[in-house]
C-alpha cells in the first residue's frame, strides 16, 4: 500500500505563504555567486547525491522537530544544492552547502509545518566538484521526489530503552530536539521490596502518563517489576499498594501492561508474564495483578484454554477486552519467544480478558502462519489494527536482523508489509537484515475527513555512521472509514528521530502519554 500527499488529506488551501526566504541560503566558505554557478553549469541528469534522510515518500507530523536532510555523494562532488518547493509557498527554499546534512531553520520549519500542513514538499538535490572558488565540472542531478507534510500532529511522548554504557530509560515529547534521561539503575536505587537495581528494561506507562512501570534486575539476582512516578520518585501507596508492589516484585516477572479500561480507583490492573517453580511450574504464564491489592491474594493467572505453550510479549487492547501474545514452545524472560526442534512454530494468539478469567486462546488469522515466525504484537489506538514482527527464518524473537514490520486488522486478516522497513534504495541498504523491530503506536489517532492518521515508532539498524547501533524511526499509517468499516489505504517510509543520541543503542520504545514534558532537562 503506497501513499501520496497533496490536498487529498483534506487540508490544503492556505497560502500563498512566505515561510521560505526569497534568497538562497549560502553556507560558509562558498562564494556569493554559487547559485549562479549552479544555474549556468551543464547538468547531468544522474549521478548526483543519494538522499538518505528523510526517505522520499515519507510523511512528517505537523509537530515534528525541524526536518533533517542527509545525503551522500560520490567523489569528487563536494558542494551541493538542496531545493525544496511547496505549492502554497511563494518561494522555494534553496540551500548551497559543503556539508552532507541540513536542518531547516526552526522558525522557517514552524511556519512551514503550520501553513503547508497537508501539502507535499518537492525535493531535489544536486552535487558538483568544487575547487574552493568555482565548480570544476558538470552539476550531477541526484534524487528528486516528495515528502508529505501531515495535516495532523503526532501525540504523546516516547520513552525508550538505551543499553549503551549500562541501561537507562530516556524519552522525549514529540517535537523535542533532544532527549531527557528518565530513569537509570542508580536513580531507581532500591527496589520496592529491597535490593539495589542493576538493570532496567521492558516498560510501559500508566494510562494517565504519571507512572513508569518497568522490569528490572536487582542485586539479589531477581528479575521482576517495579513502579516509579515518571520523575523517578517512589509511588504512593494510594496509587500502587505495598501488597501490589510485593506481588509485582516476585521473581521471575516481566513485560508489564496496563489498559485504560482497567485503570480506575475500583479496577486498577497490571498484566505481566510470570514464571515460578511454585506458582506456574516454571512455565511462562500471563497473569494479572490488582494494583490496589491488600494482601498476597491480589493476583491470578489468565486462563489460555487450548494453548499449553509459553507466553511472551503480550499486548492488551485499549478497551480491555482481549490480549494478544506470542505462543511458542520455549519462553525467555517473558519477552523472547523460543522454539524447539519438536515445535518450531512461533505464532500470535489472542485470548479474552474476561474480568481476569481469560478463556479460549485462538491463533490470530494472518499472524499464525506455521511456516513463518510472528512476534511482538501491539494494538493500535481504537484497537482496529495490530502491528507485529515477522520472519521466515527459524530463529528466536530477540534482536533478529531478519525481523520485519507488518500491520493487519486486529481481529485477523491479511498482513501488509510496511514500507517503513526499507531505507531509500540509493543507500544500497536493504531489509531483511536491519533488525526492524518492536513497533509501538502513538497513543491516539487523528481524523481529517474520513482519513485516520496513525503513527508507529520502531528501532532499526540502518543508519550510516551509527556503528550498526539500533536507532528509533517513526512512520505514518493512514486508514479510511466508510460505512462503519476502517480500511488501510496508505502507509509510508520512515523518518529518523533526531531527539536521540545517534551513538547509543536505542530500542524497545514505548509511545504513550508519559508526562515527559514535566521533567527538567538533562
Amino acid at each position: 500500500v503506497g501513499g501520496s500527499g497533496g490536498d487529498i488529506f483534506g487540508v490544503g488551501g492556505m497560502g500563498p505563504a512566505n515561510d521560505f526566504p526569497a534568497a538562497p541560503v549560502v553556507g560558509p566558505g562558498l562564494p556569493a555567486d554559487i547559485a549562479d554557478q549552479f544555474h549556468n553549469a551543464t547538468v547531468n541528469s544522474s549521478g548526483g547525491p543519494c538522499l538518505s534522510e528523510p526517505a522520499l515518500g515519507a510523511m512528517v507530523p505537523r509537530n515534528w522537530t525541524p526536518l533533517l536532510f542527509e545525503w551522500s555523494a560520490p567523489a569528487p562532488q563536494t558542494v551541493f544544492e538542496l531545493k525544496l518547493e511547496v505549492d502554497n509557498q511563494v518561494n522555494p527554499l534553496v540551500i548551497y552547502t559543503t556539508d552532507v546534512a541540513y536542518t531547516i531553520d526552526a522558525t522557517v520549519w514552524d511556519g512551514l509545518a503550520q501553513n503547508s500542513a497537508g501539502h507535499d514538499v518537492q525535493v531535489s538535490i544536486r552535487g558538483a566538484a568544487f575547487d574552493g572558488t568555482a565548480l570544476t565540472g558538470e552539476v550531477q542531478q541526484g534524487v528528486v521526489g516528495e515528502v508529505h507534510l501531515a495535516p495532523v500532529d503526532a501525540p504523546g511522548s516516547v520513552v525508550y530503552w538505551s543499553s549503551s554504557a549500562g541501561t537507562a530509560f530516556k524519552g522525549f515529547t514529540i517535537g523535542d530536539t533532544t532527549y531527557k534521561t528518565i530513569l537509570t539503575p542508580a536513580t531507581a536505587g532500591m527496589t520496592s521490596a529491597g535490593g539495589s537495581t542493576t538493570c532496567v528494561s521492558c516498560h510501559t506507562s500508566s494510562p494517565d502518563g504519571k507512572l513508569l512501570i518497568y522490569s528490572r534486575d536487582a542485586t539479589d539476582n531477581s528479575r521482576a517489576i517495579d513502579v516509579r512516578n515518571i520523575d523517578g520518585t517512589v509511588v504512593d501507596a494510594a496509587t500502587v499498594s505495598p501488597a501490589a508492589l510485593a506481588l509485582l516484585n516476585r521473581h521471575k516477572q516481566t513485560v508489564p501492561l496496563t489498559s485504560l479500561a482497567h485503570y480506575s480507583p475500583s479496577d486498577a490492573i497490571a498484566l505481566s508474564v510470570y514464571a515460578s517453580a511454585t506458582d506456574t511450574n516454571n512455565h511462562y504464564e500471563l497473569i494479572w495483578t490488582d494494583l490496589h491489592a491488600t494482601d498476597a491474594t491480589g493476583w491470578g493467572i489468565i486462563a489460555r484454554n487450548g494453548d499449553p505453550r509459553n507466553v511472551s510479549s503480550p499486548s492488551w487492547s485499549h478497551d480491555g477486552t482481549r490480549i494478544a501474545y506470542v505462543s511458542s514452545a520455549g519462553g525467555g524472560e517473558g519477552v523472547v519467544a523460543n522454539t524447539t526442534s519438536s515445535d518450531p512454530t512461533m505464532d500470535i494468539y489472542t485470548v479474552p480478558y474476561n474480568n481476569k478469567s481469560g478463556g479460549t486462546a485462538t491463533p490470530l488469522v494472518g499472524a499464525s502462519d506455521p511456516n513463518l515466525h510472528e512476534f511482538y504484537p501491539v494494538y493500535s489506538p481504537n484497537d482496529t489494527l495490530l502491528a507485529f514482527n515477522r520472519t521466515s527464518e527459524l530463529v528466536h524473537s530477540y534482536n533478529q536482523p531478519s525481523a520485519e514490520l507488518f500491520v493487519m486488522p486486529a481481529l485477523g486478516g491479511t498482513a501488509v508489509r510496511l514500507s517503513a522497513n526499507d531505507p531509500p534504495s540509493c543507500t544500497n541498504v536493504t531489509s531483511p537484515g536491519l533488525t526492524n523491530s518492536w513497533a509501538r503506536w502513538a497513543p491516539k489517532s487523528e481524523t481529517v475527513g474520513t482519513s485516520n492518521y496513525y503513527w508507529v515508532v520502531f528501532s532499526s539498524r540502518r543508519r550510516a555512521g551509527s556503528g550498526n547501533k539500533p536507532q528509533l524511526y517513526i512512520a505514518a499509517i493512514v486508514t479510511e472509514t466508510a460505512n462503519g468499516s476502517e480500511t488501510l489505504v496508505a502507509e509510508y517510509p520512515a523518518i529518523y528521530v533526531t531527539a536521540q543520541d545517534p551513538q547509543e543503542n536505542n530500542h524497545t520504545p514505548a509511545w504513550d502519554v508519559f508526562e515527559v514534558e514535566q521533567l527538567p532537562p538533562n
